[in-house]
């Protein structure tokens, strides 16, 4: 088996091999709660687990990026300090993870081994199988085909699902992929015409059901010329709640804030958090000075990070995958999440 292969598999028979993975390392996996809801969270039983649901709200990169991790203890009690490193986490395997999130993961990848390396993330990274699955049913909100973000991939995974019903169809992505394949009992047949054919036929479906649009080629063109009014940011500006709701659910946006926990006068914790480029203290100096104090500055710099020529040419990529979160959040009644503010540069440059 090569990366690149398609395999069939009966669905029971794959879960009950995830089953067996949960007694040698952590199993995270979508689950309903009790209103209804799915998120994902570490499963102790296949009882638990979900194969009815869209996504979760909370992007997946909390996973890898948590909300507040300890960087580091220190200990100045003794002749010398001492630095304490968080404890090694044991092997993981994020199952059921839709597309959107695997794309958010590349991208938060590039950031993490940019200028500066950061261990914490890819330990997490180099720890975790990848198993996605493909969507045949995307959400109301839902707009990866405008920006590659699924609901197929053709890299990013180590494995990839198709869910046909009695089968998966498996896109083996990685070595990992192939060894987790080999190494448990489940017999596969290679993908037939009529697998492929039921697959794409998924495929067109999902995509059929895409309801909301973005123009973002339109959108990159204008903010990358500087044609974007200044009268239309200071307008989007005044709409704007500076709640930092897009940028927490964006599974594209890293930014993160460090601060010191004294514990007493000689012990402590590094902590890091999440922060949002749309507090109107994210960029204050300590001076006092902030170059982006007023909400228009900061609602135009977020966009200009998100479609600007400059970030895609060094990640490769826009910072959306379109997964739709913003959509969900937006307090501004749907004027400022990244599919509207695209249609309206859009007409704005009309």
């Amino acid at each position: 088996m090569q990366a690149g292969t398609r395999l069939v598999v009966n669905k029971q028979v794959f879960l009950d091999n995830l089953s067996l993975c949960m007694q040698k390392m952590t199993v995270i996996g979508p689950q309903k709660l009790r209103g209804g809801e799915v998120t994902f969270g570490p499963l102790r039983s296949l009882r638990r687990l979900t194969l009815d649901y869209v996504n979760d709200l909370d992007p997946l990169k909390r996973f890898f990026l948590p909300q507040r991790e300890v960087l580091f203890a220190y200990d100045l009690s003794g002749k010398k300090p001492r630095l304490l490193q968080p404890e090694q986490e044991k092997p993981r395997l994020l199952f059921g993870i839709r597309s959107c999130d695997v794309q958010g993961l590349a991208h938060m990848d590039g950031f993490f081994q940019g200028a500066c390396y950061d261990e914490l993330y890819w330990a997490r990274r180099r720890n975790t199988l990848i198993i996605s699955m493909a969507c045949n049913r995307p959400n109301e909100s839902c707009f990866c085909i405008c920006c590659n973000g699924g609901p197929w991939l053709e890299s990013g995974f180590d494995l990839q699902l198709t869910d046909l019903g009695e089968e998966f169809l498996i896109d083996i992505g990685s070595r990992a992929g192939r060894v987790f394949l080999e190494e448990r009992p489940m017999p596969a047949v290679t993908a037939s015409r009529r697998h492929e054919t039921r697959r794409r036929e998924l495929m067109e479906a999902c995509d059929a059901q895409m309801v909301p649009t973005a123009y973002l080629a339109k959108a990159c063109i204008q903010i990358t010329n500087n044609r974007v009014r200044e009268e239309l940011w200071e307008e989007m500006g005044s709409e704007c709640f500076s709640c930092g709701g897009c940028t927490h659910v964006c599974p594209c946006c890293t930014c993160f804030d460090v601060v010191d926990c004294p514990e007493g006068a000689k012990s402590g914790t590094r902590v890091r958090c999440w922060d949002s480029c749309q507090y109107s203290g994210f960029t204050r100096e300590a001076s006092g000075h902030n170059p982006r104090a007023r909400a228009k500055e900061r609602v135009k710099r977020r966009f200009y990070h998100k479609l600007s020529y400059a970030y895609i040419q060094q990640d490769g990529h826009p910072g959306c995958v379109g997964c739709g979160r913003c959509i969900t959040v937006c307090e501004a009644f749907g004027l400022l999440d990244i599919s509207a503010v695209v249609k309206r540069l859009r007409r704005d440059g009309q």
